[in-house]
C-alpha cells in the first residue's frame, strides 16, 4: 500500500513537472514508471512533440462491466512567477495546504485516482475491469481524450470517473463549449478606388450582422440547470494598412452551448448561412472552421455511479449538480452516450487557473480511500 507520506510526494513530484498546455509527455513516464513499480502494464499514446497521454487496465473476478478512471496531465500557464507567494512549480507545504499550478485542477485528482488504481490491483477488492486514464490537452481543447475516444478507449465503459475539483460535489451534466473561426477573402486595392477590389472586413461585418439576425432566434432557448447558451465574438484581424482595402479578414468566437442547442445545431446553423452569404457573392468568399467541439455532456444524476459515490464517499449530503464549463468527459461521451457519469474529485474549482493555487492536503489524502470505495462499490 502507498502510504500518506509517499501519497504527498508523489503529486508533489506532478507538481513539479511544468506541463503548462504542453510536455504531457513527461507526466505520462512518471505515471508509467509508478505503475511499473506495481507490476501494472501501461501503454503511451503519443500525440505529438513532447504531447502523450496514458493508458493503464487491470481486471479481476468473472464480470464484464468496465470503470473508467480519467484526469488530465496538462496545466495552464503559471503567468508571472513574481506575482505568486510561493513557487508554482515548489509544491510547498504550508498549513496544511500544498500550493503551485495544477494542485487543485487537477494533478490532486490526478494522484489519488492513480494512487486509487493502485491500491485496488493489490487488493482485488473488484469484480471487472478498471482502465485509468490520463489525457492530455484538456486545457486547450480536449485533444488527448478525444484521440483516446477515437481510438475506442470509451466505447465499452459502464461508467467513467472523473477526478475534476468541483467543490465537493458531483458534476453529472455540462454545457458544450465550442470554437470556430470564419475566414474573409476578397480582393486588394487602393482605397482611392475601392470598387476595384473585395473588402475583406467589409463581407466579415455583414457575415457577422447576417449570422446574427439566425443566432438571435436559435439561442431563444434554455435549459433549467445550464441556462441560455451563449455565443462571443472574440478575437477580430484584418487588413495590412491603412490606405489598402483589405483582402483577407477573420474573426474568432466561442460558443457555450446546451441540450436545447448543441454544437450540432450550432454547426448546422454557421454551414446555412455560409451557403446563403457565398450564394450571393459577387468576387468574395466566407469560409468556416470548426476549432475546437466539446460537446454537451448529460447523464442520468441518479446512475448506479452517483448512488455509489453517495453511499461509500467519507462526505455526506453531496449535492449533484450541472455547471455551463467544460471537461474531457465531452469527448468520451461522444462515442459512448449510455455509460454513467460522475465528475468527482478532491480541490477547488475556485482555484482553478489562479495565482497562488493550491490543495488542501487532507482533501487530496481523504479521496484516495473514496476512489478506491467506488471504484469496489460499483465493481462489486
Amino acid at each position: 500500500m502507498i502510504s500518506n507520506e509517499r501519497a504527498v510526494s508523489i503529486l508533489q513530484d506532478l507538481i513539479r513537472i511544468q506541463s503548462e498546455n504542453d510536455f504531457e509527455l513527461q507526466v505520462a513516464e512518471y505515471i508509467q514508471n509508478l505503475l511499473n513499480e506495481c507490476d501494472i502494464a501501461s501503454e503511451i499514446i503519443h500525440y505529438e512533440g513532447n504531447r502523450a497521454s496514458l493508458v493503464a487496465e487491470i481486471s479481476h473476478g468473472s464480470s464484464d462491466k468496465v470503470l473508467g478512471l480519467s484526469g488530465h496531465t496538462d496545466v495552464v500557464k503559471a503567468g508571472n512567477v513574481d506575482l505568486w507567494d510561493h513557487d508554482p512549480y515548489g509544491a510547498e507545504i504550508v498549513d496544511g495546504k500544498m500550493y503551485g499550478r495544477g494542485t487543485s485542477d487537477m494533478k490532486g485528482g490526478l494522484a489519488a485516482l492513480i494512487i486509487a488504481f493502485i491500491h485496488a490491483h493489490e487488493q482485488q477488492n473488484f469484480n471487472g475491469t478498471i482502465r485509468f486514464m490520463a489525457t492530455l490537452g484538456e486545457e486547450t481543447g480536449e485533444m488527448g481524450a478525444r484521440q483516446l475516444s477515437d481510438l475506442g478507449y470509451a466505447d465499452d465503459l459502464n461508467g467513467i470517473l472523473v477526478a475534476e475539483p468541483f467543490n465537493n460535489r458531483i458534476l453529472h451534466m455540462h454545457g458544450g463549449s465550442y470554437n470556430y473561426r470564419i475566414s474573409s477573402h476578397g480582393v486588394a486595392t487602393h482605397s482611392s478606388t475601392p470598387h476595384k477590389g473585395q473588402n475583406a472586413i467589409q463581407h466579415l461585418r455583414d457575415f457577422m450582422v447576417l449570422l446574427q439576425e439566425k443566432l438571435d432566434i436559435a439561442l431563444d432557448v434554455s435549459n433549467d440547470k445550464l441556462g441560455k447558451p451563449v455565443h462571443s465574438i472574440t478575437l477580430i484581424q484584418g487588413g495590412e494598412q491603412i490606405n489598402s482595402i483589405p483582402e483577407y479578414a477573420e474573426y474568432k468566437a466561442n460558443a457555450r452551448t446546451i441540450p436545447e442547442f448543441n454544437n450540432d445545431d450550432l454547426t448546422r446553423l454557421i454551414q446555412e448561412c455560409v451557403k446563403t452569404f457565398n450564394g450571393n457573392s459577387t468576387g468574395h468568399k466566407i469560409e468556416f472552421e470548426i476549432l475546437a467541439d466539446m460537446p454537451v455532456v448529460t447523464s442520468n444524476p441518479h446512475s448506479e455511479l452517483i448512488q455509489v459515490i453517495h453511499d461509500v464517499s467519507h462526505q455526506s449530503d453531496i449535492e449533484v449538480i450541472a455547471l455551463p464549463g467544460t471537461t474531457d468527459t465531452a469527448q468520451f461521451q461522444r462515442r459512448n452516450k449510455e455509460m454513467d457519469v460522475a465528475i468527482y474529485g478532491p480541490g477547488d474549482v475556485n482555484l482553478a487557473h489562479q495565482l497562488n493555487e493550491f490543495i488542501e492536503v487532507d482533501d487530496y489524502l481523504e479521496f484516495i480511500p473514496t476512489f478506491n470505495n467506488i471504484i469496489s462499490g460499483y465493481l462489486k
